[in-house]
This record gives C-alpha cells, sequence and structure tokens, in this order.
C-alpha cells in the first residue's frame, strides 16, 4: 500500500544537479508541471533518509535544439506532439535540498549530501510534513499552526517552533495590504497560547489588542477577546482609559532620556546642535539634582534667562530654539511630573510582564507618528534596564534570584526604529544584538525591510516574509540566508495575500505557505485550548495594583 502511494505520488526521477546549485529533476508526468507551483516540497525518499527538497525552477530541455525549435505540425494533443514530449522535448524540474530527515532516530539533519542519481522524487505528503514540523496535537506548548504547504490541502498544517521563535528576534514583512498584522497576530496568539513568554505590543494601528474591523468591514476579534486575562490593553488616550480593563499609559519626564528625545528629533524638526545642547545641559543639571527636560518644560524661560552668562556652557541662541522645540512635548496628556514611586506605568508593566501576563499599547487609528516613536523608545529604554537588571542578579545568585521571564517586543514600522542612523539612538538596535542572552527578542513588523540596518537584519532569527516588489526590499528581507538567490524566486510567485514564506530559526527549512485563516475557526480553535483560569490570581493582584496607580493619577 505504501509502495503504490509513494509511486502515485511520484513525478520523475533525478538526472544531474549539485549540493550547491540544486538537483536536475526529469519529469516524467507532463500533469505534474501544471499542477506543481515555484515554492513546492519534494522528497526523494532512500531506505535510510528522506531529502526534503524545494522547487526553485522549471525548464523546458530537449534533446538537442533542433528538438526544441522545429514543432512538429497538428495540435499540441496530436500523438506526434505526446509522443515528442517526455523523450525529445521533456520538462525539468529544479530542486534545492534543504534538509534530510533521517528515518532510523527519527529526527531532522542539516543538508550534508544528496540522494544518488536516479532516485525517484515524489511530492511532499501530510506525513513528510508532520514529520519534520513538528505537530501541534503531540505538542500543543511547542508547536503552533501557522498555515498549511502552499500547493497541499490545509490538513497539511506547518509549525513553527515556539521555543525556537522567542529564541532570536524575528521579522514579518511584506507590502501594505499583504495580511502582516493577521498572521503577526496570529503567531502571537501562538506564543500567548503556549505561556512560554510575555508580549509587549506596540500597536500602532490598533491592530492587535482590541477587536477591530478588516478592509471588508468585518469584525475581527483581538488577542483581549481572545484570551481574556492572559493580556491587558493599556493606552495613550485618558479617554479611551475610562472603558472597562484599559488602563492608560503614564511616563514621569525624569525617565525620559536625551536618546529619546532624538529618536524624534525629525518630528520635532531638531537641528544637529540640539544633541550637544541636550547633553550639556544635562550635565549641568543633573550636578544639581535637576532634570534636564523638566527644567525645559516646566522653566524654559527662566532657565534661558539662567543660563544667559554661561555661553561656554550652553550657547543661549541655541537653548532657547531647543526650549521653543520641545515645547510640543507640554501638550502629551501621558507625560507627567513628579509622580511618587511606583505609580509609573513602566513599573505596571513590568509587573505584568513577569506575571505571564502580555500587554498591548494601543496608539489608535489617528495618532501622530510622534507618540508612538517616542512612547514606544521611552518605555523600551526603560523595560531594557529592568531586565538588564534582573538578568544580572540571576547570574550573581541563580538561587536567589529566577531569571526573567522571557519577552518579545512586537514593534510596527521597525525601520522607523531600526534604520542606520536611528538604530545607534534607539535601544532596539542593542535589543536585536544583545538581548538574547536575557530572553528578550523583537518582532519587527514591516513594509519596507530594506530601511532596517543591514547588521540587524542579518541576524533576524526567525522570518514570515508576504509579498515584496522592491528589489532592495526582497534582498534586506533575505540578507544573511542560505540560497538566497533560489529563495528569491518564490517571494516573486507569492500571491499578493494570504500567502508567505517561512524561515530561519523556528521552521527547520525553507517553506511557502498558505496562512491560517484568522476568522471564527480560528477563534473556536483558541477557546478550544486556552486555559482560562491560569493566570486569574496574577491578573487580580496586578489590577490591585493598577487600581492604586489610577487612584494616584487621579483618574
Amino acid at each position: 500500500m505504501q509502495e503504490n502511494f509513494y509511486k502515485q505520488q511520484r513525478i520523475g526521477k533525478i538526472i544531474g544537479g549539485s549540493f550547491l546549485e540544486g538537483l536536475a529533476i526529469k519529469v516524467e508526468d507532463d500533469s505534474a508541471v501544471e499542477d506543481t507551483r515555484i515554492g513546492s516540497i519534494l522528497v526523494s525518499q532512500t531506505e535510510k533518509k528522506k531529502y526534503y527538497c524545494m522547487l526553485t525552477d522549471m525548464v523546458i530541455e530537449g534533446m538537442n535544439k533542433q528538438s526544441l525549435a522545429e514543432l512538429p505540425r497538428g495540435s499540441s494533443f496530436s500523438l506526434l506532439n505526446r509522443i515528442t514530449r517526455g523523450t525529445s522535448i521533456y520538462t525539468i524540474f529544479k530542486a534545492q535540498p534543504v534538509l534530510a530527515f533521517d528515518l532510523q532516530e527519527g529526527k531532522n539533519q542539516p543538508i550534508r549530501n544528496i540522494p544518488l542519481h536516479a532516485s525517484s522524487v515524489r511530492k511532499a505528503t501530510y506525513d513528510d510534513i508532520q514529520d519534520v514540523f513538528g505537530s501541534f496535537e503531540k505538542d500543543p506548548k511547542r508547536f503552533f499552526p501557522i498555515g498549511s504547504v502552499l500547493d497541499m490541502d490545509e490538513s497539511t498544517q506547518v509549525c513553527i517552533d515556539i521555543d525556537r521563535f522567542i529564541e532570536r528576534s524575528s521579522g514579518i514583512y511584506g507590502r501594505t495590504g499583504t495580511g502582516k498584522s493577521f498572521i503577526a497576530r496570529l503567531i502571537m496568539a501562538g506564543i500567548v497560547l503556549s505561556d512560554k513568554a510575555s508580549l509587549l505590543i506596540f500597536d500602532a494601528h490598533s491592530d492587535h489588542g482590541p477587536d477591530s474591523v478588516d478592509e471588508e468591514n468585518h469584525q475581527v476579534k483581538g488577542l483581549k477577546s481572545l484570551f481574556g486575562n492572559k493580556v491587558q490593553i493599556m493606552t495613550i488616550e485618558p479617554s479611551s482609559a475610562t472603558r472597562a480593563g484599559v488602563l492608560p499609559i503614564e511616563i514621569d519626564v525624569r525617565d525620559v532620556e536625551v536618546e529619546d528625545i532624538l529618536s524624534i528629533s525629525e518630528e520635532l524638526n531638531l537641528n544637529e546642535t540640539a544633541e550637544q545642547v541636550m547633553i550639556a545641559l544635562k550635565n549641568r543639571l543633573e550636578a544639581q539634582g535637576r532634570h534636564w527636560l523638566q527644567e525645559i518644560l516646566v522653566n524654559g524661560e527662566d532657565l534661558a534667562e539662567e543660563f544667559k552668562d554661561v555661553e561656554a556652557v550652553v550657547n543661549r541662541s541655541s537653548l532657547l530654539a531647543l526650549i521653543r522645540k520641545l515645547s510640543v512635548l507640554k501638550e502629551l496628556p501621558y507625560l507627567k511630573y513628579d509622580r511618587s514611586a511606583g505609580t509609573n506605568s513602566i513599573d505596571i508593566i513590568l509587573d505584568y510582564l513577569q506575571r505571564g501576563i502580555s500587554v498591548d499599547i494601543t496608539f489608535g487609528k489617528g495618532d501622530k507618528l510622534l507618540n508612538y516613536l517616542f512612547v514606544t523608545n521611552v518605555l523600551s529604554r526603560r523595560i531594557y534596564n529592568k531586565y538588564m537588571e534582573m538578568y544580572e542578579k540571576h547570574i550573581s545568585n541563580r538561587k536567589k534570584y529566577p531569571a526573567p521571564r522571557p519577552l518579545v517586543i512586537a514593534i510596527e514600522e521597525a525601520h522607523r526604529f531600526l534604520s542606520p542612523d536611528v538604530a545607534k539612538q534607539t535601544i532596539f538596535g542593542t535589543i536585536a544584538r544583545e538581548m538574547r542572552k536575557a530572553k528578550v527578542s523583537l518582532m519587527c513588523i514591516d513594509q519596507r525591510p530594506s530601511q532596517i540596518d543591514s547588521e540587524i537584519a542579518s541576524q533576524i532569527g526567525t522570518r514570515v516574509i508576504l509579498a515584496l516588489s522592491d528589489e532592495a526590499d526582497i534582498a534586506s528581507a533575505l540578507a544573511g540566508m542560505k540560497n538566497s538567490k533560489q529563495l528569491r524566486g518564490i517571494i516573486e510567485s507569492l500571491d499578493s495575500k494570504q500567502q508567505a514564506l517561512v524561515i530561519g530559526h523556528a521552521v527547520p527549512m525553507p517553506i511557502a505557505i498558505k496562512t491560517k485563516g484568522y476568522d471564527q475557526s480560528f477563534y473556536d480553535f483558541v477557546s478550544l485550548y486556552t486555559p482560562k483560569s491560569d493566570v486569574e490570581e496574577n491578573y487580580k493582584k496586578t489590577l490591585e495594583a493598577a487600581d492604586e496607580f489610577l487612584k494616584e493619577m487621579e483618574y
């Protein structure tokens, strides 16, 4: 039975190729050409191994040039045409070996050799996919289904390894309208469901935590509706914070660093001398126990008068210009002054994250870019400092201090934080490069990966690449990946929606998928597997702290 099934799936034999350039497979069944697409998974099975290969190209070949150029007369279905096809004229599939599966040990192996000449090749089956990608049914805490193989039915679930996904930073790339938000929310749901890490989501367009509406005006459930107490929504809008269960964001002005202001220098129209003025001002005022930004926003005119005779320290005209431009920050409702210790929302967020409760910070559909960049930078910098402090305590005394709970920070418009110029000023470049040891990683959601610093782009562990049209974006999305030349063709063949190439640390091999639908069937799937009471006690304790926080803020 198994042998007959293998023969039914067979498409041809290996007639040439190499380890580096890929295998040449002579197609024996013409119907396989039209039924197979670029990116399909092909398998060559021997007694010891299954070799998994990704279809990267299709080529029409002939015994000689004359046989290709001189076509027989008659219709394409004539007897002579059918005799010619497959003998003097035939189709070659080019396939890149990407993984080996040891049949005796039952585990994946890096590809180190190729199948023998004339080995049979077939399309991958459900069992082939499950063997190498794992099974949610067998290990729901580790493997999470995000879609099915492109040219196979939806039962062939492709899972990502959540343990490996959260180990390193990840990237979800695709041009506008390809469904980045949906696949991102799908993966976020997998992380919450696994309970392996907490999420801190900087939700620029309110797409992930709250319920929303899609392009066809259908209601879409957010993570809060799906997971209840496992997700907390916070907002920068005081009016929105009056909704049940939504907490306001508060940032103490004394938590703002010079680097945070530099991250929004373009929005504030700051010139090149602004950094020097802020640093000089900070050094001078800190020696007096005063915070530089608080003094600018509260005592701006007096401050300019104070420094009128110390031109060597701070140029007065430059200081006046800085005070004028930073006055915009006075209007930010979430920027507070002289709050007592423990009432800062940064402390509340950290408490949630360590208790296993994910936090979605929503900015609304119409908020200014300045708010998003500023809040995201300030909060992330402080959380980075706290995580490093917890990590260093854990290293110094592992018995006394537990390791910090793994954290995934999701940022939209990632290129605005990780471009070559800005990455040096924001904390996100440091997180992407250095925070793996402290169990913090980034999830970068972006439509222009080419604008992300090349050093950081090459260190992204797992990548979900939807349709991209710009050559530079495709090159950046594949930076540092093996076989990028072949993978480029697969990206170019993707449909504009609900299709993606998944590569990197969380999957055993590159694979093109049809992404799982984010609809009622998914809601039912989540409700079936979500434990409803595992964080209720933690959530209750954190809410009590949050109530105290709200009283201090006079909400």
